[in-house]
């Protein structure tokens, strides 16, 4: 048994390419067709490890560094006295071939926990620490596994510092010149282990801000009561020294007396730091987070998409960070299935919200022109700014410096990138410039911050469209249209010359970020639901009343039958947006090329289709004909739930990647009710934790900034 687990060990370091094959062999054959695929198993059962350890000591270069011959020669030492209790501990912490291994299930877990009660033991100190090993198997012709291989091993002290550059080195040797089709490239194979991360700056000032905020909430949340209370004190006592003032005797309280039978309590004083610290206050903002009161004029549908769009975000980042410790068990197959496209292409969900965004800034800006012929600049900058600001900082400064040192476990290798990329870029977040920088990688601090720069960056060019539809429509739309064909032929060019597919769904053969780089997360390439929401906009402003009133005098069944055909035609356009990849995925799990002229056409027009489709519906519901789909998305428990969709969106995203990080065994995609499961949690936690987000920190943002208009 022992021999076969260190078989296994050393064996599966790479994929098996023929997995498939395997499939089709009877159980029994299984062993004897690895043998014929690997002549050196026979080798590694009849004396697996003084083969390994032949192979490592004559691999391994004379002039090896020290750090990498100390790692060696402590592996020598365990595979030689491999019976004792430091070296038996050592392989049963090592990950073992699991059960599934040949239909894609190729993440050996080994034991996280045993590997830490190594390091914690008295009898070996600090001398172990968890790692993981990924590589990357190809063939001769060049062609990528659909399924990477993730190995934990549990590595001596001696192996510091992930520098396994010998023994990886070995290890691929006996692999590469056993079986010659075989090739694992070096560069393929990343090694990270588990360290003891401590507080760098980042984390010290995450820290001093969550105590700010903290303090300002508990502060202001006692600040009125206890004013309210000491002012109640001090005027009990003055009308006590009056009362015995006036009676010529100080020790004596005469209790009929008129001050005391009709007490007037003093009005409490107000002082700025006291209406700062109340607009902290839990009983206002949370006050404010549960109102649902309406204005005449507000677009109510917009509340129902909001928080459809940002569970649709929810679920498909649920699949998307579950990649990182996935179990590749059916993987192909499960993408072949139809109802996944609403996963891998959830993309239109962002475009939903550039697309609102655009709407009510438009709006909004355009009926400041109509009243004041202007708009104060600074105060539209300034707003946005610190709106934004402000939560995303606390989420840059907690995902990016504090995520990693608290939320431990064997995937914590998910959370590391995230870290090392804000120790190098967090400036790049308060700029909102971290979709053009780093401009030739992908690199984010905080993964899903590229949509917020995109949306400032819209933000701040939306008063120069805006400006030319109220000077001049006839301009203004030209403008505007122009810009938007630009971007959707600069789009379908860029997809065509670099043989990308129609947008970015998940590739099994995907082996870098080419098309995010250059086409999900830049401007020119996502401003057309932004554009299309900024006409949108101003149409409503200028013609939402007239339009009501035209369709109002329509007769029922012409108002039902313009209704029901423009709801079927815009329905279906955003069902070939969503489901029109699902062919292109059964080619690409094929192994077949794309069409490129498809690929093109599509991602030209996607973006731009989805976001017409959603402004007909606004209008639609607006109008009085969106029926029964206008009351649902127009409930009111859609209000309190909207205003939790940006921390949503912030907060989500770590929230699933703890639970990643923390899985003792693969992440498992199947079967379907287990995620459905999982995506419900993930989903309450995200808007719980959004709502403390919203009334610590969005809510006082609000009232500080109404405070300071007022004065």
């Amino acid at each position: 048994m022992m021999r076969l687990l260190i078989t296994f060990s050393l064996v599966l370091l790479g994929r098996c390419q023929y997995h498939e094959t395997l499939l089709d062999s009877p159980p029994s054959s299984v062993l004897s067709s690895l043998q014929t695929n690997f002549p050196f198993l026979d080798d590694l059962v009849n004396n697996p490890l003084n083969y390994f350890v032949s192979n490592v000591k004559h691999k391994s270069p004379a002039d090896a560094k020290d750090d990498t011959a100390a790692c060696l020669e402590k592996i020598y030492s365990l595979a030689k006295s491999f019976k004792s209790e430091e070296s038996l501990r050592f392989v049963d912490a090592l990950g073992k071939p699991p059960s599934g291994f040949l239909n894609g299930n190729t993440v050996l877990m080994g034991s996280y926990d045993t590997c830490k009660s190594m390091i914690k033991s008295a009898g070996y100190g600090a001398n172990y620490k968890p790692c993981k090993i990924k590589a990357v198997m190809t063939l001769s012709n060049n062609t990528k596994v659909n399924t990477p291989v993730t190995w934990t091993v549990c590595f001596p002290k001696e192996c510091r510092n992930g520098n396994f550059t010998e023994l990886k080195r070995a290890i691929l040797n006996i692999i590469n010149s056993r079986y010659d089709p075989i090739h694992i490239a070096e560069k393929t194979v990343i090694t990270t282990c588990d360290e003891d991360y401590t507080y760098d700056v980042g984390a010290y000032c995450a820290i001093i801000l969550i105590s700010i905020i903290l303090f300002m909430v508990i502060v202001g949340t006692l600040w009125e009561p206890v004013v309210i209370l000491l002012t109640s004190m001090k005027a009990s006592e003055d009308r006590k020294v009056l009362v015995n003032s006036e009676h010529g005797n100080d020790d004596e309280i005469v209790p009929d007396s008129p001050a005391l039978s009709n007490p007037v309590v003093a009005p409490v004083q107000k002082s700025t730091i006291g209406e700062v610290f109340k607009c902290f206050s839990l009983q206002r903002t949370i006050g404010a987070l549960f109102n649902t009161t309406t204005k005449e004029g507000q677009i109510l549908c917009m509340n129902g998409i909001r928080v459809l769009s940002i569970n649709w975000v929810v679920l498909g980042h649920v699949y998307y960070i579950g990649l990182g410790a996935a179990d590749y068990t059916d993987y192909v197959a499960m993408w072949r299935r139809y109802p996944m496209a609403i996963i891998y292409n959830a993309l239109p969900s962002v475009d939903t919200f550039l697309f609102l965004s655009g709407f009510l800034v438009s709006l909004l800006l355009s009926k400041d022109l109509a009243r004041k012929g202007r708009f104060n600049a600074v105060g539209y900058y300034l707003h946005r700014y610190l709106r934004l600001t402000v939560p995303f900082l606390v989420v840059t400064l907690g995902q990016g410096f504090l995520a990693h040192v608290f939320i431990r476990g064997p995937f914590q290798d998910i959370l590391i990138p995230g870290h090392r990329n804000c120790v190098k870029w967090w400036w790049t977040n308060i700029l909102y410039i971290n979709n053009l920088v780093p401009w030739n990688k992908v690199e984010f601090c905080v993964g899903q911050s590229w949509y917020l720069s995109n949306d400032f960056q819209f933000f701040v060019f939306a008063p120069i469209f805006i400006w030319l539809l109220y000077k001049s429509p006839k301009i203004g739309i030209s403008v505007t249209l122009s810009t938007l064909l630009c971007s959707c032929v600069t789009a379908g060019i860029i997809c065509y010359y670099n043989d990308l597919g129609p947008t970015t769904v998940f590739d099994p053969h995907a082996a870098n970020f080419t098309d995010f780089r250059l086409l999900y997360d830049k401007p020119w390439i996502r401003c057309p639901p932004y554009l299309i929401g900024l006409l949108g906009g101003w149409f409503c402003f200028k013609n939402l009343d007239s339009l009501k009133l035209y369709v109002s005098r329509l007769s029922f069944v012409t108002r039902l039958l313009v209704s029901v055909t423009l709801w079927i035609i815009t329905c279906t356009v955003q069902y070939l947006v969503v489901f029109g990849l699902h062919n292109d995925m059964l080619r690409k799990t094929n192994g077949e090329k794309l069409n490129l002229a498809e690929s093109s056409l599509y991602e030209s027009l996607a973006r731009s289709g989805w976001g017409l489709a959603l402004l007909l519906q606004i209008l639609m519901c607006q109008c009085g004909l969106g029926g029964f789909i206008n009351k649902l998305l127009s409930w009111r428990g859609w209000i309190v739930l909207s205003r939790l969709t940006f921390s949503v969106y912030l907060l989500h995203y770590i929230i699933i990647q703890s639970f990643i990080v923390q899985l003792r065994h693969p992440f498992f995609y199947k079967p379907d009710y287990e995620i459905a499961i999982l995506y419900i949690g993930f989903l309450g936690m995200s808007y719980l934790a959004a709502a403390l987000m919203y009334i610590m920190v969005e809510q006082p943002l609000i009232f500080i900034e109404r405070m300071t208009y007022r004065r």
